[in-house]
């Protein structure tokens, strides 16, 4: 009969298993041979006989074996030469036997494969189960135990020695990979006495399954690489490059060729896993993705989690990555944390497989790998050019029809690809929602909606040191001469345009740094410089947010610049508007210094210039005294706006746009004689108009001259100004 190749698992495990009775009948025949039969002794494994003493002491010893031993030999032989020449025949014609993989890819030893399949016996037939009782002279122990093992899988004293170490070594393939750990100890026992227990894992993938380790789930995904994935918008070049490395390491003889480890960092949704995922898709190798985020940190389940994984990336021959990396690299590590992240990279070093370590933020490594190539790489934000491409093709791809100008879009929000595609997406609900009408049966894109679903995508923490403020005006609003407000719209065209200006007409190449806009909004107090960063935010649809000095500024040498470090950090995830207010108290003339309060006080000052260059969003700076501000400060703001105080006219104006429509307001009400008789600013012109409402309301009366007369003198009053008797008594 001419041998062929297993079709399946099953008739594979078939013959190991006639393999396996031929091997414990000829370990019963030896054992007979030097004690007497066991079924005539009812009192067997109760007592030690005198003559099972001698025998274990050496003194009944036969040397060599019965004609039944070497008939019993011969076909073992034989029958291991037919399974190894079926399985080879197996492989050869593509069909998949999970033991031949498993010793494949662990790289198992002969011994170490028999006591993978010692193992397994007892999950395909129970009859191994009274079998291995009765060998052990315990029925309730269903179980080979390792001396059992080794008499069953060994041929020799010397075979038998050596394979001692494979269940000695913890570190070693069977402890790490297939033997269940979670066996209790029990007091006493021998390593020869333990029992021989794969790990559930290893039996499910031997017997059914190669799907993922459902214990595993959330915190680990597999990727196939026949998955749908989207396709690379931006960052082409870095694909390109990666494939090409790993190409030419691994075209190098097998001497020279090096283990390779990644780490890329960039902002959520800068494409860090669709990088790996198309890479994988291109060597045609699944991916395994670990969230360490959802991997119990606990050192001792931490530890054990990371083993399971590293198998699993084994058993699929699976790139392994590794996201949010961050969490192993806590602001303030303490004890455990360092402990913990040296076990990870010793777990790592031993694993041979690629490796990928993604993070939202570049993370100082400590790991020193042995015998791997570590790189590093980040993902940047694209350009806006970029940005605006990928605002279409997503609006493109969701069918949204909207009359929103993306390449604005792309100026104002620096955004990752996934964030925009986020964005997008949550608008069409959002728009959907509020009932807009369809046309040609695309859902219509509200402005409003995009904007509300872009702030969702920016988490940061301002509020700490900052407080937003709601715009609540509109250029209609403030009452500026034509210079002012013109510099004011021009300022906002920057953001609008910025896109056509860097990105296309390339200015971007020749800019390192100070592509951001900065305003600063000196006059009086009550000039309208607040409403001014209100407007400016509100046509530009960003949020905006009033830095408060007292969380700024310290008297400890340093915090000051680290408080401006971190809100321009936070806000540059937002492209938020940045208001400081009284910016005078803190970026003054840079001082002559004599002590070590001038010298610290300057570095704060040019440590917020270096910022505010930094930063691509809007800064708004706000000051009663120009001439206290520093020139060179001066120099490096794009636009400086005057706020001159109100003249007679502008005035009037702002009397007349404080009154809202629906305000009753009586016939003597006269703004001409208010703007000429009182010279007073907008700030204070809204509260008298506030304060002489609230006396109206109180008499149940339409507001009159004398409620807005009588303000006048309060408002007046708190200033030190004295309002003449007859001045207010006709009123």
């Amino acid at each position: 009969m001419t041998l062929q190749g297993y079709v399946h698992a099953w008739e594979h495990y078939k013959d190991e298993l006639q393999l396996l009775d031929k091997k414990l009948e000829l370990l019963y025949k030896r054992r007979q041979r030097l004690t007497p039969d066991p079924q005539t002794d009812s009192f067997r494994g109760m007592f030690v006989s005198e003559d099972e003493f001698l025998r274990l002491i050496g003194r009944f010893r036969i040397e060599e074996e019965g004609e039944d031993e070497q008939e019993a030999r011969e076909v073992i032989g034989q029958l291991e030469a037919e399974i190894a020449f079926r399985r080879e025949a197996s492989s050869k014609s593509g069909v998949f036997l999970p033991l031949t993989y498993l010793s494949s890819v662990f790289g198992l030893s002969l011994i170490e494969e028999r006591f993978v399949m010692l193992g397994l016996a007892v999950e395909l037939d129970r009859k191994y189960e009274r079998i291995f009782g009765f060998l052990l002279d315990d029925l309730t122990c269903k179980m080979p135990n390792i001396s059992l093992a080794l008499q069953v899988a060994c041929q020799s004293p010397e075979e038998m020695r050596a394979a001692r170490m494979t269940f000695m070594a913890p570190e070693g393939k069977l402890a790490r990979y297939f033997l269940n750990q979670d066996a209790p100890e029990v007091a006493g026992q021998t390593l020869l006495s333990k029992l021989l227990q794969l790990d559930k894992r290893m039996i499910t993938f031997l017997l059914d399954s190669g799907e993922l380790d459902p214990k595993l789930k959330p915190a680990v995904e597999i990727v196939y690489p026949d998955s749908e994935l989207p396709p690379l918008l931006v960052q082409e070049d870095f694909q390109l490059r990666l494939r090409n490395f790993i190409e030419e390491i691994f075209e190098a003889p097998l001497h020279e060729r090096k283990r390779l480890a990644f780490h890329i960092w960039g902002h959520a949704g800068a494409g860090k896993k669709l990088q790996v995922q198309h890479l994988c898709r291109s060597f045609k190798k699944p991916l395994l993705l670990v969230n360490l985020a959802d991997v119990q940190l606990h050192a001792a389940r931490f530890e054990e989690s990371i083993s399971v994984i590293l198998r699993e990336a084994i058993l699929h021959q699976a790139v392994l990555c590794f996201t949010r990396l961050e969490v192993l690299y806590p602001a303030e590590p303490d004890l455990a944390a360092q402990q913990r992240l040296a076990r990870f990279h010793e777990l790592l070093d031993g694993y041979g497989g690629l490796v990928f370590l993604l993070a939202e933020r570049h993370n100082r490594l400590s790991w020193k790998p042995k015998e791997r190539l570590l790189l590093e790489h980040e993902l940047t934000v694209p350009d806006e050019g970029g940005r605006e491409r990928l605002w279409l093709t997503f609006a493109q791809e969701l069918g949204l029809g909207a009359d929103v100008d993306y390449r604005v879009m792309s100026g104002k929000f620096r955004f990752t690809p996934g964030q925009i595609r986020r964005a997008l997406t949550l608008a069409r609900g959002y728009s959907a929602w509020q009932q807009e009408p369809a046309k040609d049966n695309a859902p219509v894109l509200r402005s409003d909606a995009l904007y509300k679903a872009c702030y969702q995508q920016v988490q940061h923490k301002l509020e700490r040191k900052a407080t937003r403020i709601e715009p609540r005006y509109g250029w209609g609003d403030v009452i500026l001469p034509p210079e002012q407000k013109d510099q004011l719209r021009n300022a906002c065209n920057q953001v609008k345009y910025r896109g056509v200006v860097y990105s296309q007409w390339g200015f971007e190449k020749k800019l390192a740094y100070g592509k951001g806009l900065s305003m600063l909004f000196a006059g009086p107090p009550g000039t309208g410089k607040t409403m001014s960063a209100q407007v400016v935010a509100g046509d530009l649809q960003l949020e905006l947010y009033k830095v408060d000095l007292s969380q700024v500024i310290s008297k400890y040498i340093g915090e000051t610049e680290k408080n401006l470090h971190e809100i321009f950090e936070e806000a540059q995830m937002s492209n938020a508007v940045l208001f400081f207010d009284e910016t005078d108290a803190l970026f003054g003339k840079r001082s002559e210094v004599k002590d070590s309060h001038d010298k610290y006080a300057n570095i704060e000052t040019a440590y917020l210039l270096q910022k505010m260059e930094e930063y691509q969003g809007i800064t708004v700076l706000a000051t009663n005294l120009l001439n206290n501000i520093d020139e060179a400060f001066l120099r490096r703001i794009n636009y400086v706006i005057k706020y001159p105080f109100p003249d007679s006219e502008y005035r009037e104006k702002i009397w007349q746009s404080m009154f809202p429509p629906s305000a009753p307001l009586s016939d003597d009400v006269d703004f001409k004689y208010l703007a000429q008789r009182y010279e007073i600013a907008g700030g204070n012109i809204k509260n008298v108009v506030l304060s002489s409402a609230f006396l109206a309301a109180e008499t149940g009366e339409p507001i009159r001259m004398g409620h807005i007369i009588k303000s006048i003198r309060h408002e007046l009053q708190k200033s030190g100004k004295i309002l003449a008797r007859q001045e207010w008594e006709d009123f």
